[in-house]
């Protein structure tokens, strides 16, 4: 997924596509980055890892998006992100281990556009209730001002574009990861 069409998408969603924007791209970026991090959990993408493994050293950190592990570290103890041998090895080895890892922009697949942009809309429209006290008036997408006296409005979207991620990210996906 292109990061540039990815936050024009989301600019014409929630309709802050003239300058100046009311959310700068780093804080777009943040509500993408934590729809890809939780898309990721129902989602994951399945990766290859391999450790190379040193005589006299005993743990080996496995790669920043690692959830779980999938084969391969069947003899290991896995805590959290770090792999843990009983026993130093007498020779150097390579281990290989598929395990399931967070997605990026980069490896999101195209057809999961919709499902970033409920999550972010949805996010977004709920800080912006939950700021409200600091708004006088946002414009957003499809016509939409946020107002005092429209937040129960704006409250129903947000749980539309929240149903509609869940529900979605949540359907089976036919194969076993």
């Amino acid at each position: 997924m292109d990061q540039t069409a990815l936050l024009t998408a989301l600019r014409a969603e929630i309709g802050d596509k003239e300058q100046p924007y009311r959310y700068d791209d780093e804080a777009l970026l943040g509500f993408v980055r934590g729809a890809i991090f939780d898309y990721s959990k129902y989602r994951p993408r399945r990766r290859r890892g391999t450790l190379n493994i040193q005589p006299e050293v005993l743990e080996y950190t496995l790669p920043a998006d690692f959830q779980t592990w999938v084969t391969g570290l069947e003899g290991c103890d896995v805590l959290e992100n770090i792999v843990y041998l009983e026993n130093s090895p007498a020779v150097s080895y390579s281990l290989s281990f598929i395990y399931l890892g967070n997605h990026d922009i980069s490896s999101m697949p195209e057809a999961a556009l919709s499902l970033v942009l409920d999550f972010c809309t949805w996010k977004l429209f709920s800080d912006a209730v939950r700021e409200g006290s600091e708004i006088s008036e946002l414009k957003l997408g499809k016509g939409l001002d946020i107002k005092f006296d429209n937040f129960d409005q704006i409250n129903e979207l947000a749980d539309k574009r929240r149903n509609s991620y869940l529900a979605a990210v949540t359907k089976p996906v036919g194969g076993v990861t």
